[in-house]
C-alpha cells in the first residue's frame, strides 16, 4: 500500500512515541455527553474493547465542563414546563439520576431551579453523574479511558481510519491507540479534520442546499454560533466583589442587551432557587449565559487579532474551527475576560449580585469552567447533510418534519436558534473600543422550528473516509440546521447512536456507509437502541411520537413498528394513543401497511386497545425476515431521477414523506390573475402581508354603505400565526358561537370556496353554512390540516351569507380565506 500524505506525518509521529500502541476495538475521542455516550452504548451492545480519549479530566460536555447547569432539551416552541418528545434513552438515564441527586441535595427537591427549563443541576453534580454512567463498564474492562491527551495525528490505511496518535498535555509524551473503528465526539472535530474527511464551517449560502431561510452570500465565511464562557454564582452572606478587569467598559453591556434587568440576570437560568422552596434552606446557585456574555467569532477586537497573526500569519481571518489549540486559546482568553467584564458589570449595576460570588467547583485559577459553551462545530461533509427544508414541518410545525428518513437514528425538535453571531463596535474607536453581540440577518432567535424530526445514520457518516463516525456537534447537517440539533439531548442522542452503529458494523466487519440500504443492519441498530427498558435502562425514541414514554408498555413495539413504516401513519398522526380502541379504519390501515411491506399478518390480533394490537403484532413479525428496502434500480432504488447518493427518501420518490391533498392543504386552488368578477377575501390582522388579488378582512363589523363585514365586530378574533407568512392559510378569524358575515354581490349564481382551520392548532367541530346550506357539518381539522369547502349557490338579494358555529357555541370555527366566483348562465 502506497502510505497517504497523512498516513506519512502519522508515521513521523509515531516515530516519536514512547509507549507501545494501546489496541482496541473502538476509539472514542472525546469526553462530552456525546462521547460518554457513545462508549456506553457500545458496550451495552457487547464491544468488548473501547477507549475513551479526552482532552481534559472533566466528563460530560455542556452538561459540566461547559457550565451549562440549565438543562435546555426538545421544545416545541417556548418555555412551558413541556417536552413534545418524551425523554427517552441514556439522556433519560441521565436526567433521572441528576434528579434524584437534587432530591438528595435539596430537601426532595428534584427540580430546585424554579426557572425556564424544566431540569437544573450544578456542573459538578452533573460530571458525577457521567463518571457513574461510566463506571460499571471501566470497572469490567470493557471501557478504558486516557485523560489530558489531545489528537496529533491519524493513520490511514486506504482512507480507512485505523489509529491516532495523542499527545499528553501533562507530559508531552505520545501515546498511540489502534482500533478497528473511531467515533469523533469532539469539541472541534479533531479526528475528522486530521483524517482528511471534508468538513464545511460558517454559513451555507441558499444557492447551497436551496434552504429557504439562508443568506444569499456565504460571508463572512467565520459567521457561525457564538462561544459562550458561562460562569456558575453562589450566594454568600458577605458582599463579594470583583475588581474591574482590564478593558471593562459599560458600553460593552448597555446598547441591544441594556433591558436586561436584575430579574431577568438573576432568574432566568437560576441553577438553584435557594429560597423559593419550604423544604430546602440554601444559597442560590445562578448560571449566567445570557446574551451579553455570547462572544462572536466573525472578527476579533484588535489586541486578539494581533496575537493571533503574530503566532500565525492569517490566523485572525481563519475559522474557529480551523485553528489550532493554540490559537484558539488566544480567542478563549479574550472570551473568559469578557464574562468577567459582565460579572463586574452586574455587581455595578444590581444591588442583588453583590453577594453572588464565583463558584469554586470547577478548580481553575479563574473559577469559570474550563471550556467555553460551543454551540456549533465543524459540519461533517456526510453522506446525506440534513437540510432545513427536509426538518420543517410538513403543513405545521406541530406535525411530523417533511422527510422523515428511513434510516432514522434519533428523534428531535427545535427552534431554529442563533445566538447573535455578530461583533459591532460600540464606540468610536471601532476594534480598539468595546463591542456588543448582535444578530445578522435573520440568524437570530424565535425564527421558528423544526417539525418532529428524525436524523439520518447517513448523516454520521463521512463522504469518503471510512472507519470514522461523527458524533457531538460534527455532524452532517447545514449550519441552520445545526442551530437546531445541538443541545443536551441532542449531542446525547447522536453519541448513542453513533455507539450503536459502530457496535453492529464491529459485529460484522463491515463499514457502515451501506447499512441504510440494509434492512436488517438497520434492524440490528434499532434493536440495540431501544433494547427493553430493563434495570432503569431507557430505550430511545427514535421515532417521535409525543405520548408514549420509554418506560410505558409496548414502548418498543410501537416504536418498531413505526420506524418500518407499518402504522400507516399521516403527517399529523404524532400521538399513538394507545389507550385508544382499536377502529376498523385504524386497523384496515395499519394491515395494509404491514402486507405491503412484504410481512405475513399474524392470526387472531387483539381488537381491544392500540397498545394491545401494536404489540401482539410486533411479536407476531419480529421473527419473520426483515422486509428488504425496495429497489427498482441499482442507484436510484425509487426510480425517481435522484441518485441514491443525493436522495433524502432513497426508497420512496420525491423529497418529502407525506402527500399533498389539495383538498387539506390551504392553498387556494385557484392562482392570481382569477376569473373575471371573483372575490377573494384573506382574513387576517391589517398590518399583515399583502396577498395579490386578495382583500384583506380583520374581523370588523359591517358598517352602512359598507360592500362587506360582520354582523359583531371580530376584531379581536383575528390570530396570524407566523408560520407561513404572506399565504393566506397562516391567518384566520374565528368564533366560538355564531357569526355571521356578508358580502354585497350580484344576484345570480355563485361558486364559494371556503378554507378552514389552523396551522398552529387543531380544531374541532367547525361549523359553516353559506346561504343557510350546510358545507362543513361538525368539521374537525389536524395541526397545519385545512378543510376546503367547494360549493355552488343562488343569491337572490344582492347579499351573499357566510355563518360560522352554532347557536350553543362550544367550539372554534376558524375561516382563513373565501372566494366567491360568479357562474357564467348559459
Amino acid at each position: 500500500m502506497k502510505p497517504s500524505y497523512l498516513s506519512i506525518f502519522y508515521l513521523l509521529f509515531l516515530a516519536e512515541a514512547q509507549a507501545a500502541p494501546i489496541w482496541a476495538d473502538l476509539l472514542v475521542v472525546g469526553g462530552t455527553e456525546s462521547g460518554c455516550a457513545a462508549a456506553v452504548q457500545a458496550a451495552r451492545m457487547g464491544v468488548g474493547k473501547i477507549m475513551l480519549v479526552n482532552d481534559i479530566t472533566w466528563l460530560g460536555g455542556q452538561f459540566s465542563a461547559e457550565g451549562l447547569g440549565a438543562i435546555d432539551e426538545n421544545r416545541a416552541k417556548g418555555y412551558d414546563g413541556k417536552v413534545p418528545i418524551p425523554r427517552s434513552g441514556i439522556f433519560r438515564e441521565v436526567i433521572d439520576a441528576i434528579e434524584e441527586n437534587n432530591a438528595q441535595l435539596y430537601g426532595g427537591i428534584r427540580r430546585p431551579g424554579n426557572t425556564r427549563v424544566i431540569t437544573t443541576s450544578r456542573p459538578i453534580e452533573s460530571e458525577k453523574v457521567f463518571r457513574a454512567l461510566l463506571e460499571p463498564y471501566e470497572n469490567s474492562g470493557q471501557i478504558t479511558r486516557l485523560s489530558n491527551y489531545r489528537p496529533k495525528a491519524v493513520r490511514l490505511d486506504e482512507e480507512k481510519v485505523s489509529g491516532v496518535v495523542f499527545q499528553s498535555i501533562d507530559s508531552g509524551c505520545l501515546q498511540e491507540v489502534r482500533a478497528r473503528m473511531t467515533i469523533d465526539a469532539t469539541d472541534w472535530g479533531d479526528i475528522i479534520q486530521l483524517s482528511g474527511a471534508a468538513w464545511d464551517a460558517g454559513i451555507d449560502a441558499q444557492f447551497e442546499f436551496g434552504e429557504p431561510s439562508a443568506p444569499l452570500s456565504q460571508e463572512p465565511h467565520t459567521d457561525m454560533n457564538p462561544i459562550t464562557w458561562c460562569m456558575i454564582l453562589e450566594e454568600s452572606r458577605e458582599d463579594s466583589l470583583y475588581p474591574k478587569p482590564d478593558g471593562y467598559d459599560p458600553r460593552y453591556f448597555n446598547k441591544l442587551w441594556g433591558w436586561i434587568n436584575e430579574d431577568f440576570a438573576y432568574t432566568s437560568r437560576r441553577l438553584v432557587d435557594g429560597h423559593g422552596f419550604d423544604a430546602t434552606d440554601h444559597p442560590d446557585i445562578l448560571l449566567i449565559n445570557t446574551p451579553p456574555v455570547d462572544y462572536p467569532l466573525d472578527v476579533y477586537p484588535a489586541d486578539v487579532a494581533a496575537a493571533l497573526e503574530k503566532l500565525e500569519p492569517g490566523a485572525s481571518r481563519k475559522s474557529i474551527v480551523a485553528m489550532t489549540p493554540e490559537l484558539r486559546e488566544i480567542v478563549f482568553d479574550d472570551a473568559r475576560n469578557h464574562t468577567l467584564k459582565y460579572y463586574h458589570h452586574l455587581q455595578q449595576r444590581f444591588t442583588k449580585f453583590h453577594k453572588m460570588k464565583l463558584s469554586g467547583e470547577f478548580g481553575t485559577t479563574h473559577k469559570l469552567p474550563p471550556k467555553p459553551y460551543i454551540r456549533e462545530s465543524l459540519r461533517l461533509v456526510a453522506k446525506h447533510i440534513v437540510k432545513e427544508q427536509e426538518v420543517l414541518g410538513f403543513g405545521s410545525r406541530s406535525n411530523y418534519a417533511a422527510t422523515m428518513f428511513p434510516d432514522a437514528v434519533f428523534s428531535w425538535q427545535f427552534e431554529m436558534d442563533f445566538h447573535p453571531t455578530k461583533r459591532e463596535w460600540t464606540t468610536e474607536k471601532g476594534d480598539e473600543g468595546p463591542w456588543e453581540a448582535v444578530f445578522r440577518g435573520n440568524r437570530r432567535f424565535h425564527r421558528g422550528g423544526t417539525g418532529r424530526s428524525v436524523f439520518p445514520l447517513r448523516a454520521l457518516i463521512p463522504e469518503k473516509v471510512r472507519g470514522l463516525l461523527g458524533a457531538q456537534k460534527n455532524l452532517g447537517y447545514t449550519s441552520i440546521v445545526s442551530s437546531s440539533c445541538r443541545l443536551h439531548d441532542h449531542s446525547i442522542h447522536a453519541g448513542q447512536a453513533a455507539g450503536a452503529v459502530a457496535a453492529v458494523s464491529l459485529r460484522h466487519t463491515e463499514d457502515p456507509s451501506g447499512f441504510y440500504q440494509n434492512s436488517r443492519r438497520m434492524a440490528e441498530v434499532w434493536d440495540g437502541l431501544l433494547g427493553q427498558g430493563k434495570d432503569g435502562v431507557a430505550p430511545l425514541a427514535i421515532w417521535p411520537f409525543a405520548d408514549v414514554d420509554p418506560f410505558e408498555k409496548g414502548f418498543v413495539p410501537i416504536q418498531q413498528l413505526a420506524l418500518r413504516k407499518l402504522l400507516g401513519l399521516r403527517q399529523s398522526d404524532t400521538q399513538f394513543m394507545p389507550s385508544d380502541p382499536v377502529t376498523p379504519e385504524w386497523q384496515r390501515r395499519v394491515q395494509d401497511a404491514v402486507s405491503g411491506a412484504g410481512y405475513r399478518i399474524p392470526e387472531g390480533l387483539p381488537t381491544g386497545s392500540r397498545r394491545d394490537f401494536a404489540m401482539s403484532l410486533w411479536d407476531g413479525i419480529r421473527t419473520q425476515p426483515a422486509a428488504p428496502f425496495p429497489s427498482v434500480a441499482k442507484g436510484d432504488a425509487d426510480g425517481d431521477g435522484l441518485p441514491d447518493s443525493a436522495d433524502p427518501l432513497p426508497f420512496t420518490p420525491g423529497k418529502v414523506s407525506w402527500e399533498t391533498d389539495p383538498a387539506t392543504d390551504g392553498i387556494p386552488p385557484l392562482s392570481h390573475p382569477f376569473p373575471p368578477g371573483t372575490l377573494a377575501f384573506n382574513f387576517t390582522p391589517l398590518h399583515s402581508k399583502e396577498v395579490p388579488g386578495f382583500q384583506k378582512d380583520s374581523g370588523k363589523q359591517l358598517t352602512k354603505g359598507g360592500q362587506f363585514g360582520w354582523k359583531h365586530n371580530l376584531s379581536n378574533n383575528i390570530r396570524d400565526r407566523g408560520i407561513d407568512e404572506g399565504a393566506p392559510r397562516d391567518s384566520f378569524v374565528f368564533t366560538r358561537r355564531l357569526d355571521t358575515w356578508e358580502c354585497q354581490v350580484q344576484e345570480g349564481r355563485w361558486r364559494v370556496i371556503a378554507c378552514l382551520g389552523d396551522i398552529s392548532h387543531e380544531q374541532p367541530g367547525q361549523h359553516l353554512t353559506v346561504e343557510g346550506k350546510p358545507a362543513a357539518p361538525g368539521i374537525d381539522t389536524a395541526t397545519g390540516v385545512f378543510h376546503e369547502t367547494d360549493s355552488q349557490v343562488e343569491v337572490s338579494d344582492g347579499w351573499l351569507t357566510v355563518t360560522l358555529g352554532k347557536p350553543e357555541g362550544g367550539a372554534n370555527t376558524c375561516i382563513n380565506w373565501l372566494l366567491l366566483i360568479p357562474v357564467t348562465q348559459n
